[in-house]
């Protein structure tokens, strides 16, 4: 990582550390909701997402497949497709560098102004997110171009500290490869230095790690993490793998059914899971044996089916597969709020008040 600090000093100065100092949010949002418009009907894919995120915060947005963790992110910076996609209600406050604006209310001129310079996009695929037509140091570079208005050689020279920077040996001569010509685990690095080459604010990483065999995983991981911390930037990194989150976020949301169910500090949330769910994601995930040479736990299942988005949420979203459902639970949705201790929960039933019998206290 030597080099970052003189690299960020000479692209631009330093972000405002004002909302750091009086406790405000970077983004806030509030009761997001997204449907889509298909051939078999309304998708009512988020349902009331509220969270907020702090400068230089790690958030790890967590959930099973089809449960709207990309679907939010993407909404917020107007990267869902509209139409089908309609952004039905919510506001989405980001503290950007001339003063708060609403995410949702700008124009795609505006947006553009703000993705690739004050937020960051890391996306799930690079092979089909990079330009096949384009050596990687131009797409680089092209953002500080728009954004921060290099020159072009300004720009190769700072996109080929970046590469570096990145983990890429030989710069020079990579900045004129094809993404063709990268490996897997590259071509997601090349991905990680456009999102950051403007030094912005927030970064949203899409699940970047999927498709990566573990070692190049935890590499990608580190990366991140020690260009967060050297930069200062707020993350908010989506998976469906709790492990993955595990030793990067600061904070935890478990998304279930378009909906937040529970939020918390993320050694809370392992220690104390307070939500079915969150207990249910974390008895599936494999254990190991520990030192004293204590025997594997079995893994757990969550019965049941997920919800049918097809129709709009009258009641909690987990009902159908809950053990501890109670009649309450199938005539309203539980609203988010506080547990106490920065934690939230969505749930009528708190596991916190539950006996080892499994009997409510």
């Amino acid at each position: 990582m030597s080099g970052k600090r003189n690299i960020g000093a000479s692209l631009k100065p330093a972000s405002s550390l004002k909302a750091a100092r009086t406790g405000q949010p970077i983004l806030r949002v509030d009761d997001l909701v997204v449907r889509f418009d298909t051939v078999e009907g309304l998708i009512h894919a988020v349902n009331g997402v509220s969270f907020s995120l702090q400068p230089g915060e790690v958030l790890g947005v967590v959930g099973e497949s089809g449960c709207g963790k990309s679907v939010t992110m993407m909404s917020l910076i107007g990267l869902i497709p509209q139409p089908p996609g309609q952004i039905v209600g919510g506001q989405a406050l980001f503290a950007a560098d001339d003063g708060p604006v609403d995410l949702l209310a700008l124009d795609r001129k505006d947006l553009r102004a703000l993705r690739g310079g004050q937020i960051g996009f890391i996306f799930q695929d690079p092979i089909s997110s990079l330009n096949p037509t384009m050596p990687i140091g131009r797409q680089i570079a092209e953002s500080m171009v728009e954004h921060l208005h290099l020159n072009e050689s300004e720009a190769q020279r700072h996109t080929i500290a970046l590469l570096r920077d990145v983990g890429i040996a030989d710069a020079e001569n990579r900045y004129h490869s094809y993404p063709h010509e990268f490996s897997g685990g590259m071509r997601q690095r090349v991905m990680i230095a456009i999102a950051v080459a403007c030094q912005p604010k927030l970064v949203v990483a899409d699940e970047p790690t999927t498709a990566l065999d573990v070692t190049v995983q935890a590499q990608i991981l580190e990366l991140v993490r020690a260009l967060q911390q050297e930069m200062g930037m707020a993350v908010i990194w989506i998976s469906h793998d709790l492990g993955v989150v595990a030793g990067l976020a600061d904070r935890i949301a478990v998304m279930y059914g378009g909906t937040i169910v529970e939020s918390g500090p993320a050694d809370d949330l392992f220690e104390r899971p307070r939500h079915p769910y969150t207990a249910g994601l974390l008895g599936a995930m494999p254990s190991v044996a520990d030192d004293a040479g204590a025997e594997d736990r079995p893994l757990v299942s969550i019965e049941g089916y997920p919800p049918d988005l097809l129709r709009e949420l009258v009641c909690c979203p987990f009902a159908n597969r809950c053990s501890y459902a109670v009649e309450r639970c199938w005539q309203e949705r539980p609203p988010l709020l506080s547990a106490g201790r920065q934690h939230e929960l969505a749930c009528f039933v708190d596991l916190a008040t539950v006996g080892s019998s499994g009997d409510v206290r």
